[in-house]
């Protein structure tokens, strides 16, 4: 469904981690040319956003937080930040902890008219100080805004897939035992996917029924994964 129809299904403060990475605003469906772009962009895709970050903060547990992937857009060799999320009354609810550079592991921008786009922002944001954030998780650095993580990903289910390794680091550092994690824009269901593999609660929105497919059938594959396992460790007790 719609995130903003499944958030209003949400109550207040039961949600301790949510990550995502919102949809791309697409205009062409509604017949708009790339010069009248900036116009709808401006008054509808902030209108969209400035509601569903009014929905997270509701839903947000007071000590949760929230990684929201956004990546800046390129357009006649210009670019075009996310920033404006920042002047939303609604973002401005929320404390800024940090802006954190996922850098990739190399370049897939071809213009030689600029520096090369190969980086994304993940705004880590919080209603309160007093969050959790794990030092002692086994990464190496946990602590700093810059994330080194490979783009590139093998049989691709989802024009902008993000890699399970990102929500990884994301989980071992922020996640705990018992956490319900969100993804609003669920897409083909990684994040999903990893909270289940470490053990965490889970629950995603996608209003495309094709990801929606694409992500039950990974997250059905994985419950037979983890079954098998757990049936070859229940079995070695008696070997």
């Amino acid at each position: 469904m719609d995130c903003l129809e499944g958030l209003k299904k949400i109550e207040d403060n039961t949600i301790d981690l949510i990550i995502t990475s919102p949809t791309y605003e697409d205009i062409s469906g509604a017949g708009y040319s790339g010069n009248t772009k900036d116009v709808l962009f401006l008054k509808l895709y902030s209108e969209f956003m400035d509601k569903v970050f009014s929905e997270m903060y509701r839903v947000l547990k007071k000590d949760g937080q929230i990684f929201f992937n956004i990546k800046s857009k390129t357009h006649n060799s210009e670019l075009r930040t996310p920033h404006w999320l920042e002047f939303l009354e609604t973002f401005n609810k929320f404390k800024l902890k940090s802006y954190i550079i996922w850098k990739y592991a190399g370049s897939f921008d071809s213009s030689k008219k600029r520096f090369h786009l190969d980086y994304e922002i993940i705004y880590h944001l919080s209603k309160s100080d007093d969050i959790y954030l794990n030092v002692d998780c086994g990464i190496k650095d946990p602590l700093t805004s810059v994330w080194y993580v490979p783009h590139n990903i093998k049989n691709r289910l989802h024009p902008t897939q993000m890699p399970e390794l990102l929500v990884e680091r994301i989980l071992k550092i922020a996640g705990k035992k018992g956490d319900l994690v969100l993804d609003i824009f669920s897409g083909s269901g990684t994040t999903c996917l990893v909270a289940k593999k470490v053990g965490l609660n889970y629950l995603g929105f996608e209003i495309n029924p094709n990801h929606v497919d694409v992500s039950l059938k990974r997250i059905e594959k994985e419950s037979e994964i983890l079954s098998m396992s757990k049936d070859v460790g229940t079995l070695s007790q008696f070997l």
